[in-house]
């Protein structure tokens, strides 16, 4: 403890000067107290005193006005690109012309072109002017101090989806900057046609959506430092076809530099497609839209067409995620992986633990009624032919309690689950590191749209994460538990987001995975556990027999 040194002046006797210095000498002690506080303080690492950032800030096209409010400052709807319509419909995205002014960033610009989706609080978009992403970073910071970034692709099967399907409030307050961008979707985002590939100096075509996302990682790169971010420390995150989009970024030459970090959430099988496929399924389309042929007429006739236009023509014909096409994307992510042709930095992937419940859901729950022994049957015979009497034996509905809940083990564990630890069985031999979660909260509330109550227990299913980390719509508000869960979820992605691995204080410590001694996090109701019973408990040395 510090005490106020005596003094022994001969005028300190009178009873008026003895209490003005005893103050005097008391204030100088305190203030030491506070200097030595102040300075062990940052011997441990503590952040001095933030400092309010300002809702006005300079981009690298010009300046925008966001709002700050209970401590989260965001500004939303900024343009990264050029509306993609006219003669720069299906053509690479360009760069947003530079504006003087200040901008108002206070409203999310429009959806990209989609339809609408029961999972989705959003109506459909036919704006093609869609081009804008939206940031969110704490209304405060300590002082000189950068956070990373991390930016999130929302997932909606290359078809749906926005930047503001998530509100990454509780993220953001923890610390974290979040960015979350729209890209064009369906035959606008991944068409690919011999018309198109003659516009193009290396005679492909596709990939449009991709290259968007490209395009706003260039956007997060130079204007990080203005929002207090690193732009040293990126992390590119995503779910379901956001995170198949990372796959495709990561074995991108276009993206080369423009992320230090990736984390892929329930990212099925990080799927594309091929040239042949692409071409065939765009002819179709071509057909469905009334133009003929796939050269420089059926374009031209196709970019005559409104948006409804081609929303009614996806609905027969089409296929739409990235496009292996020699240049933007030059092989799959499955085959980049595995001959380590990806760009090599920390990786986190994972998935939930039901991952088909919801699929399972919504085709017969939802729309008609649960699932019937017969219906299983038929599905796995439909999915897995010369297979399916082996599913069927190794997936008896005897050991489920209802057929909805066999046919989701089967679907999760074949599509999701086993698939997701190959893939990190490959980067784990290529890159820094590589690490693997699981979230297993049964608990987890429903989605917003699943009014109809299901037959068998989703908790843990697919996009159920997305309540705990990026604050997607739920039925019900997060319980207590469920929130301290949140919390610790979000404390190991800024973690990793921060340093590229799993070790935040107080928190179980993750390893990095490795095939022979993998090791994995999993999110569970009583909180965070280091497992590494994955590839048993989804059955993945059956589906490795199978071809």
């Amino acid at each position: 403890m510090f005490r106020a040194r005596r003094h022994h002046r001969l005028d300190s006797h009178t009873p008026g000067k003895r209490t003005a210095l005893a103050l005097a000498s008391l204030s100088a002690a305190l203030v030491c107290l506070v200097s030595l506080s102040s300075s062990s303080a940052t011997a441990r690492g503590e952040h001095r005193p933030a400092e309010t950032l300002p809702t006005v800030v300079r981009t690298s096209g010009g300046a925008v006005r966001g709002d700050s409010t209970e401590g989260v400052r965001r500004f939303d709807g900024i343009r990264y690109g050029r509306a993609p319509v006219g003669d720069l419909r299906w053509r690479p995205p360009v760069a947003a012309a530079a504006w003087k002014g200040v901008r108002d960033a206070s409203a999310p610009g429009a959806d990209c072109v989609q339809t609408a989706a029961a999972w989705r609080p959003a109506a459909a978009s036919t704006d093609e002017d869609c081009l804008f992403l939206n940031v969110w970073t704490p209304a405060e910071r300590p002082t000189g101090g950068t956070l990373p970034v991390t930016v999130f692709f929302h997932g909606g099967g290359f078809v749906n989806g926005s930047g503001t399907d998530i509100d990454p409030v509780s993220y953001v307050r923890a610390g974290g900057i979040v960015v979350t961008v729209n890209y064009r979707l369906g035959a606008l985002g991944w068409l690919t046609l011999p018309g198109l590939d003659t516009e193009t100096g290396q005679g492909t075509s596709g990939n449009y959506g991709l290259l968007d996302q490209v395009l706003a990682l260039k956007w997060v790169k130079a204007n990080a430092a203005a929002f207090g971010g690193d732009p040293s420390k990126v992390m590119v995150t995503g779910q379901s076809a956001g995170a198949e989009s990372i796959c495709a970024l990561l074995a991108s030459p276009s993206a080369a530099g423009l992320f230090q970090r990736a984390a892929m959430e329930s990212s099925l099988r990080c799927a594309v497609n091929t040239r042949t496929a692409a071409q065939t399924a765009g002819a179709a389309f071509t057909e469905a839209a009334d133009c003929a042929g796939t050269g420089a007429q059926a374009v031209a006739c196709l970019r005559a067409k409104s948006p409804v236009q081609l929303l009614d023509a996806q609905k027969s014909a089409g296929s739409w995620r990235p496009v292996v096409d020699g240049t933007v994307l030059p092989r799959s992510p499955t085959d980049a992986f595995a001959s380590s042709r990806f760009h090599r930095m920390p990786i986190l992937i994972g998935s939930t633990q039901n991952e088909a419940g919801a699929f399972v859901y919504e085709q017969y729950d939802l729309t008609s009624h649960p699932v019937t022994p017969a219906q299983y049957e038929s599905a796995v015979r439909a999915a897995y032919a010369t297979d399916a009497d082996a599913v069927l034996a190794h997936y008896p509905l005897a050991g489920y309690s209802t057929p909805g809940q066999a046919l989701a083990a089967v679907r999760g564990d074949s599509g999701f689950s086993c698939p997701k630890l190959a893939h990190a069985d490959a980067l784990a031999t290529h890159s820094a590191a590589t690490y693997v979660y699981e979230f297993r909260d049964t608990t987890a509330p429903l989605r917003s749209y699943q009014l109809v109550p299901p037959s068998f227990g989703l908790g843990t299913q697919h996009s159920a994460e997305l309540l705990y980390l990026w604050g997607a719509p739920a039925l019900t508000p997060l319980s207590r538990t469920q929130r301290a869960l949140a919390d610790e979820m979000i404390a190991y992605w800024q973690h990793f987001a921060e340093t590229g691995d799993l070790s935040p204080s107080g928190l179980p410590r993750i390893s990095a995975y490795r095939a022979g001694t993998p090791t994995e996090v999993a999110f569970t109701s009583h909180g965070s556990e280091a497992v590494s019973d994955e590839a048993a408990a989804h059955q993945c040395a059956f589906w490795s027999t199978l071809v």
